[in-house]
């Protein structure tokens, strides 16, 4: 009986390394483990398996690094992953996590190797686990519009307005930069340009001194820097645009002469 687990240990990697090409490098997706596969690296197999909170994609094809973000997978029927091993604000060791209340939505942290990094979205856009990116408030299953942006939509909008732009829109009490959209009357932040101020009675942004209650907005002497940059940055483009059209104006002399 000896003898026959010792011909039985001795074939089994032999027909294992025959199954793989003799050269180059392969992956082979696990049977039931989705973080879990076969590498063939120049004839020789191995089993691997991805780092805790990664997948093993099997639409990689031949040598680049097989374990993607869960986001990027799809398991099919390989459901079964490794234990998680937890962090503080790390649910595995490895992948991108929100801060864990609905209304707290504008970072999220991303781990490597257990090690938390907290990043920032821009203002007004929530964290979405769905698609590791930072989207709208109202599309990220983890957040809560209203409580995360602090403006509920009112349960009727003004329908001149939506007739107009196809959405209400709604100044913030709180800063005259901002204001609402509401569409299917879930808020969206929107921000004015550096340098000018939402004008409600033209749902537009405009300048500080065509709006009540905003006129000191900035101060005087940012704003003139402010204006003066737009002014010199207007400036460029309109010769770029300029020496954009001359070069083609050019070119089509040249092809008709």
């Amino acid at each position: 009986m000896r003898a026959f687990f010792v011909v039985v240990a001795f074939v089994a990697p032999l027909v294992l390394s025959q199954s793989c090409p003799p050269e180059d490098t392969y992956y082979y997706p696990d049977s039931q483990y989705c973080d879990r596969y076969r590498q063939c690296r120049e004839g020789v197999q191995t089993e691997e398996q991805c780092p805790d909170g990664l997948l093993y994609n099997d639409l990689v094809e031949t040598g680049r690094y097989p374990c993607d973000y869960p986001a990027e997978v799809h398991c099919g029927s390989r459901t079964k992953t490794q234990p998680p091993q937890p962090t503080e604000n790390c649910q595995n060791q490895y992948g991108y996590f929100n801060s864990g209340s609905s209304s707290e939505c504008g970072y999220f942290y991303t781990c490597v190797a257990g090690r938390e990094y907290v990043f920032n979205c821009p203002a007004g856009l929530a964290f979405s686990s769905h698609s590791y990116r930072c989207e709208y408030a109202d599309e990220s299953p983890d957040c809560d519009a209203e409580a995360f942006l602090g403006f509920a939509c009112p349960s009727e909008d003004d329908p001149n307005q939506v007739a107009a732009t196809g959405f209400a829109m709604y100044r913030s009490s709180r800063d005259c930069r901002e204001f609402f959209l509401c569409l299917n009357h879930s808020p969206r932040l929107q921000i004015c340009d550096l340098g000018r101020v939402y004008n409600a009675d033209t749902d537009a942004c405009d300048e500080p001194e065509n709006v009540n209650g905003c006129q000191n907005y900035y101060p005087a002497d940012e704003l003139k820097a402010i204006r003066e940059r737009k002014a010199i940055e207007a400036e460029r483009r309109e010769q770029r645009r300029l020496s954009l059209e001359s070069r083609r104006a050019e070119l089509a002399k040249r092809r008709d002469g």
